[in-house]
């Protein structure tokens, strides 16, 4: 399958350590890195599969498994391993910059957790927090190494598990009588979220392929699961799709006007024959129907000036939202991701947390703007979908869908990193 990967000087051969790189000529890479890294190739594989199955903890395991032995391996044993190197560069400008400011969120994470009401919450999710970002934000270059061996072998999952969303949803909704769709590690809600950056991920991912056949097959896939998406009944993913798709429609080159008008067919062409679904995209901007949001969001407010400098706490929202409540009802989080960071981080948390957002925003719009790699393109629209839509949820909060999210923004200055060194790309060989 000939496959695109941009050109990039940190494309190192298949043995590294902390300190330098020797490849092996004699032994292949994939032979190389089943026999001494095995977990690493398990885990992003299980990582990319799992995404749009909202399903990713498991790869997590695996990855921090990897890290653990590798770290042990080359500084204790100084032995060379194969595989992508696990030191974080901070050569590049961006990256150096995001690791300042997420090492300042999660201490200042920390020192809230210590004052808040539970602690016992608050220090081992900051703890985790961390974890993701370390796993997935600064591994995301792992992609790139070796000329993109990694990225070529596991985006193929991604699109395989996105039929099998596809088809079961379909099967859950139509034969199973499920009332709205939940994939595997979320509910309705964050089913969709995964399902509107699989579907953008997928669709750029195509236009890295050479082969018109193999294109078409992965775009009809991306077109097949539209259904799922719908079926999942969440307007705020189906909001967030739509503005994933205005974006990539911006900033591609590839325009794709017929598979725009297909998808188009198809949304209408469910929603035309579904009056659940008529009713439910009647109801996304009413204000008697969202009643329950605006509620959430108030007490919300409410809330947060009574802990404006440290915040209540790393997932500790739910055991203080009830004490402000006027009904005194729970709520798990605050429908908002930005209202909710700034309710446990306080301000200099969520000043923290969105300007690395923006920088990777900001910085992903740059890569494609002046580079036009097409994968760029999709990782920034999804990006933009998941964003939009936490706008009315929070589903990037939780461990499955927050090491997706955190993986794209670190892509996104992966890929600008790699351009910065060398802008061109070149083709390599078949995978």
């Amino acid at each position: 399958m000939p496959f695109t990967v941009p050109d990039t000087s940190r494309n190192m051969g298949p043995l590294t350590t902390t300190e330098n790189t020797h490849p092996r000529e004699h032994e292949s890479t994939l032979r190389l890195l089943l026999k001494e890294r095995p977990l690493l190739l398990l885990g992003w594989s299980l990582f990319f599969f799992g995404i749009p199955l909202a399903s990713t903890i498991a790869s997590s395991i695996f990855m921090l498994i990897d890290l653990l032995i590798v770290l042990f391996r080359t500084h204790v044993l100084h032995q060379l391993v194969a595989g992508p190197p696990i030191h974080l560069e901070l050569g590049h400008q961006k990256t150096r910059l995001a690791a300042i400011l997420l090492a300042l969120l999660i201490l200042w994470a920390c020192i809230g957790g210590i004052v808040s009401i539970r602690p016992d919450i608050a220090l081992p999710s900051t703890i985790g927090l961390a974890l993701v970002f370390i796993l997935f934000f600064f591994r995301a270059g792992d992609l790139l190494w070796n000329d993109g061996w990694l990225l070529q072998r596991t985006m193929p999952l991604l699109v395989i598990g996105l039929l099998i969303s596809g088809i079961y949803g379909v099967y859950a909704t139509k034969v199973l009588g499920m009332t709205r769709l939940r994939l595997i590690g979320h509910g309705p809600n964050g089913s969709g979220t995964s399902l509107l950056i699989s579907i953008l991920l997928a669709w750029s991912y195509a236009d890295l392929l050479t082969r018109s056949w193999l294109k078409v097959a992965v775009r009809l896939i991306a077109l097949a699961a539209i259904p799922s998406l719908l079926f999942t009944f969440s307007r705020g993913a189906w909001l967030g799709f739509a503005g994933g798709v205005v974006c990539y429609m911006l900033v591609s080159k590839h325009k794709h006007k017929v598979g725009l008008v297909v998808g188009l067919l198809v949304v209408a062409l469910l929603v035309g024959t579904n009056p659940k679904l008529q009713y439910r995209m009647q109801n996304i901007f009413s204000l008697e129907r969202n009643r329950d949001r605006i509620e959430v969001w108030s007490t919300t407010i409410k809330l947060i000036p009574d802990h404006l400098l440290f915040g209540v706490g790393t997932a500790v929202f739910p055991h203080v939202y009830q004490q402000y409540s006027p009904r005194g009802n729970p709520m798990a989080f605050a429908h908002n991701f930005f209202l909710q960071a700034l309710a446990e981080y306080g301000i200099p948390g969520f000043i923290l947390l969105i300007t690395v957002i923006g920088l990777c925003l900001v910085t992903g719009y740059s890569v494609v703007r002046e580079h036009r790699w097409p994968l760029a393109a999709g990782v920034l629209s999804a990006v933009v979908g998941a964003l939009i839509h936490q706008q009315v949820d929070n589903t990037i909060h939780g461990a499955n869908l927050a090491s997706v999210f955190w993986f794209l923004c670190g892509l996104l200055l992966t890929l600008d990193e790699v351009h910065q060194k060398s802008p061109r790309t070149k083709q390599k060989g078949k995978i």
